[in-house]
This record gives structure tokens, sequence and C-alpha cells, in this order.
């Protein structure tokens, strides 16, 4: 299991090869995934203070720019990617077996969607991007997930809620974040990118009755920056505060 703590502590930038196989079937959602997970690689990285550079070896795309995941800093072959970068990546995320030389290497599952998972996509494409990103995050990401549009509905209704539910505790007075959730959420990611973790810590967190308002607030806020959900998007919109305090 990768341990970010161990193999990736250090000075200087942290460079990483996001690995993404092409598919021209619009169903194989592969390629995305491994851009995914490392968007979410990268964020917890930068989260402790290290300058992440990124390199795909596929295209940019508008599925993944949708989807949350930041732009790669460079694009090309391996050895293009390095001497773009200024080194070799130190870390290869891929959907096969790595085969190159040097650095870390973490698999990532098969992705694929079946029974219509795309529908809707044309009616809110960006809702259905970021639900699609928490319906992977809620997986372990080097299990193979067949993705459905059931499952992508499920969890668009259930990021709205989260939504609706941080605009409303954006409203209390701000506190403390409590610190044994956020030591087991970050030591989930920090020890084996365990994403599915984290999602049931703040689901957790949303139903504890003794926890501020504000302090779900400072916490969901605080994660999401691993995560990418958007959960503060819909502060100051109109919203039902009483149903969540």
């Amino acid at each position: 299991m990768l341990s970010i703590v161990d193999d990736l502590a250090g000075f200087g930038p942290l460079r990483m090869c996001a690995h993404a196989p092409s598919a021209d079937d619009p169903d194989d959602l592969t390629g995305l995934r491994v851009l995914l997970v490392a968007d979410v690689l990268a964020r917890v990285v930068e989260l402790r203070g290290r300058t992440v550079l990124m390199g795909w070896t596929c295209p940019a795309a508008a599925s993944a720019d949708a989807a949350g995941i930041r732009p790669a800093d460079a694009h090309g072959t391996p050895d293009e990617i390095t001497e773009a970068l200024g080194g070799p990546p130190a870390v290869h995320l891929t959907s096969h077996t790595y085969e190159g030389a040097g650095g870390l290497s973490l698999h990532i599952g098969e992705a694929a969607a079946t029974g219509g998972a795309d529908s809707g996509a044309d009616r809110d494409a960006d809702r259905d991007a970021l639900a699609l990103r928490l319906f992977l995050l809620g997986h372990p990401h080097h299990e193979p997930v067949d993705v459905t549009g059931q499952a992508v509905g499920a969890a668009a209704e259930k990021l709205a809620n989260w939504r609706k539910a941080v605009a409303a505790w954006a409203d209390e007075p701000s506190k403390a974040m409590p610190a044994d959730l956020v030591r087991r959420a970050l030591a989930a990611l920090e020890n084996g990118l365990d994403t599915p973790a984290v999602l049931r810590l703040l689901d957790d967190l949303e139903a504890a009755a003794d926890v501020p308002g504000g302090a779900k607030f400072e916490t969901f806020a605080h994660l999401d920056r691993v995560l990418g959900l958007e959960v503060v998007r819909d502060i100051g919109r109109s919203h039902s505060a009483e149903v969540y305090r």
C-alpha cells in the first residue's frame, strides 16, 4: 500500500505521471479514473506543503476538467514528460503493469459505464461529472468498478444534500474541527489514499448531533481540498438552514 508519509516526503517538487489509456469506447472510464486518482494524490501531497508537477500520457480532456481534475503541467510520452517536468517522475499511476524504470507505481482499477450511466449528462454535465467523481471516490482506487446511472444519480443527490448542509453550516459561528476525525481522515489518505474511509467519516460527521455546525463546515471545507467536490458551492444561495442544525 502506498504510504505518502514514508515514500513521498522530501524536498523540492514531486513529479508524477498519470498513464491514462485513451479509450475509443465512451463507456470506458478507466482513463478518467487514472487522472482522478492522480489528482487526489497530488492534492494530498500539496496539503502537506509539497509542490506537485503532473504529467499525463493522454491529451487534455473536457471530461477531466468537468470532473474537477486540475490540468497537467505536461503531456506526451514518458520521456517527453520527464524533459518537460525537469526530471523523471517519482510516482506513476496506471491501470496496467508499469514497466518503466524507477519510481513508485500505483495501480488503478478499471472503470466502465454500464446500463446507461451517462443518461442525463446533457441536462447537467457538470453536476453529473462531479457526481461521478464522488461515486468513484467511494470505491477503493485499486479495485475495478462498474458505473451505473442509478449509482451516479444517487451520488448526485448525496452531493446536493451535502452542499445544502454546508451552506447552512456556513451561517453558524466558526468552530474548531474535531481533531480525532481529521487525524483519522488524513491518516487514511496519507497511508493508503483511502477516500472511501474519508467519505464514511464525513457521513458520520454530518449525522453527529453533538458537533456544532461551524465545526462541520470547517471540516467539510478542509477535506474538500483533497476530495474536490466543491461542497461550498451553494454558500450564499437560499437554503433552509434549520434543516441541518
